[in-house]
């Protein structure tokens, strides 16, 4: 009896250890020489967070997987200073799984250097996606969700101009905080079908353009109080309902804030809602 019970014990050790064996971390930091870190991600599934570090001139990567079920593929160019990261799921059922098995989808977490310019690019195809961008030189960024969770926060204001700022989710729910504070010019917000909220709360501008897109659900946008606004709306016909507050006029094709004129501060929006609904309000 004594003999059977080693026996077991030791195949359930054996197991024990095969399985921790399946499960792989990277944690490292890479040093940023030049004036721009280039930081490219592409993830089949996961949980991503990307956030402001302590660091001036490093990233920090952490990333956590089942060998058995993902292929990593981790490029650090110290010339250029770009960093691929790139996680294939061997599965690509992955996503009927996720609920039930864990271990089909990635951990990854980085802390993004204080110092340089940063060019930001991801593509994750299912998961949640969790990104604190405020306090940051963010040059480029561009974010293509296929389904999932996404939220995108500027706590505080972006320390360079914005050249692209390009959202789009196919499927899920979406949510843009204080993009106030991302300093762009310009911008492009898509979502496909899902749930889609989007604050312009933030200081960090004094003209801004954004072009919204939700073809099928719900959009909420949120509006500083403090800078004017001029919105264009189309709308899906009698399938899509808007609700404006009392703060707009409208006068031909645009809706214009009552301090439209007179603001520092100015946001024009060209908003499509497709089949839904879109709540527009004043914070």
């Amino acid at each position: 009896m004594i003999r059977k019970f080693r026996y077991v014990f030791l195949l359930l050790l054996l197991f024990g250890v095969s399985s921790r064996a399946e499960k792989v971390t990277i944690d490292q930091l890479y040093p940023i020489k030049g004036e721009l870190f280039k930081l490219t991600l592409k993830i089949d599934g996961g949980e991503v967070e990307v956030s402001r570090g302590n660091r001036a001139r490093e990233c920090f990567l952490y990333v956590e997987y089942n060998s058995e079920r993902i292929e990593t593929d981790v490029r650090f160019h110290e010339n250029t200073d770009e960093l691929l990261v790139k996680l294939d799921i061997k599965d690509l059922g992955f996503w009927k799984k996720e609920n039930k098995d864990r271990s089909w989808t990635a951990k990854v977490k980085i802390e993004l250097p204080t110092d340089p310019d940063i060019d930001l690019r991801t593509e994750i195809k299912a998961g949640e996606t969790k990104l604190d961008l405020g306090d940051l030189h963010i040059q480029n960024f561009i974010l293509k969700n296929w389904a999932g969770e996404v939220e995108v926060n500027f706590d505080r204001p972006n320390l360079t101009k914005m050249n692209i700022f390009d959202v789009s989710v196919k499927v899920g729910e979406m949510r843009l905080r204080n993009l106030g504070n991302a300093n762009f010019e310009e911008g492009d917000i898509n979502g496909g079908i899902g749930e889609m909220a989007v604050d312009f709360s933030g200081s960090a501008f004094k003209r801004s353009m954004a072009r919204i897109d939700l073809d099928v659900g719900e959009t909420t946008i949120v509006l500083p109080r403090q800078a004017g606004a001029k919105l264009k709306v189309s709308k899906f016909s009698f399938l899509s309902s808007v609700e404006y507050p009392n703060w707009f006029e409208k006068r031909g094709k645009y809706y214009y804030s009552e301090n439209y004129e007179n603001a520092d501060q100015s946001i024009f929006l060209m908003i499509s809602s497709g089949i839904g609904e879109l709540n527009i309000r004043v914070n």
